[in-house]
């Protein structure tokens, strides 16, 4: 097969983009003097943006078109129209269509993509020319080998490349301008702590969370007994839950939560020592940038969207319990015993982690 250009399509959040990396990589090196693009979610853009393996990044979001179509159906169809020839004029040979929706593998069908690779799940993938049935979706293996076993429709012997996530040398000197702005040093044990999980899951995110006592009691340990200087992170829906801390903690703590951009977080976490936080794009985004990383893993499956590839840098401390996981098939039920897995995590499991990562 000539492939002179080629195209990966995924909507999804910050760990799908990471996961995704190593299939970027693989191809690149598979197909040297093909083109490859990528499309994203605007919110996810700032963390593919800068991939070196990539020549095109476009911007999908879902949000911004759902706000289009209630304001102007007509308005609507110029949007699509002009997306719809952006894709087409590119002419591309191969697409890895990520989304598991027919909307999206029909659209890529009528852009005249004639090779259109994906999971099939519930019937999703019936416009892919070559897919992989997913009847019970993703588990026993992690999401970024499910993406390599995509490469063999093109015949492809895989490498597990760890995740990319390139920093651009301005914003790594942010980074330092940013902490040095808050007094801190070279030398402080610079611990993140984020007690969210990134925005993906909306309201349902709470359901990932080790409980906010939890980490408050933790903080102060650090501080205590570490000497260790904390700086918590996340999102601006996540405030609360960092203000909760603050409020409370008998020691100074550095708040930058909902304070940052996505780029800014990268770049003060590439500064870390040790991010400490809940299944989700933050502990993803510290396994790219090679910072030691402790995440509590609740719902999830951490064979699944947990370290990779394998090593001592990272720890996930879960519970084996006969409901866990719960989340499957991509969805997640109201929990009926309390968040027992995540409450059953103790500071004491999480503070001898730490010590083990320092």
């Amino acid at each position: 097969m000539d492939i002179k250009k080629i195209l990966i399509f995924n909507p999804f959040g910050i760990g799908d983009v990471l996961f995704t990396t190593p299939l970027v990589r693989n191809l690149h090196n598979n197909f040297k003097n093909a083109s490859l693009s990528y499309i994203s979610s605007l919110r996810t853009h700032p963390i593919i943006a800068d991939n070196v393996f990539l020549d095109n990044v476009f911007i999908f979001e879902k949000d911004e078109w759902r706000n289009v179509a209630a304001k102007s159906k007509l308005g609507f169809v110029k949007k699509a129209l002009s997306f719809f020839n952006l894709i087409k004029k590119e002419r591309f040979d191969v697409v890895f269509d990520l989304s598991l929706n027919a909307q999206y593998g029909f659209f890529l069908k009528c852009c005249g993509i004639k090779t259109r690779i994906g999971y099939n799940f519930k019937n999703r993938g019936r416009f892919l020319t070559h897919k992989i049935n997913i009847p019970g979706g993703f588990s026993n293996k992690h999401m970024a080998r499910y993406y390599l076993d995509l490469l063999k429709f093109l015949d492809i012997t895989t490498k597990d490349y760890k995740f990319d996530l390139f920093l651009p040398e301005q914003d790594a000197k942010k980074g330092k301008t940013m902490m040095e702005r808050e007094g801190l040093q070279k030398n402080d044990l610079l611990i993140g702590v984020c007690p969210g999980s990134g925005d993906s899951w909306g309201k349902s995110a709470q359901f990932k969370h080790w409980p906010a006592g939890y980490f408050l009691e933790l903080c102060e340990r650090l501080a205590k007994n570490l000497k260790a200087k904390i700086i918590l992170l996340g999102s601006k829906s996540e405030s609360a839950l960092c203000e909760h801390i603050t409020d409370r903690i008998n020691t100074e703590v550095i708040n930058l939560c909902g304070k940052i951009s996505l780029k800014e977080f990268c770049a003060v976490t590439a500064n870390l020592r040790l991010l400490i936080t809940n299944d989700g794009g933050p502990f993803h985004i510290a396994q790219a940038l090679g910072v030691n990383g402790l995440a509590f893993f609740g719902p999830v499956d951490e064979k699944t969207y947990g370290t990779y590839p394998e090593n001592d840098n990272f720890i996930t401390l879960a519970k084996k319990l006969d409901c866990r996981p719960c989340y499957r098939r991509f969805k997640i039920k109201d929990c009926a015993i309390d968040k027992k897995c995540l409450r059953d995590i103790s500071v004491d499991e999480a503070f001898e982690a730490v010590k083990k990562l320092i």
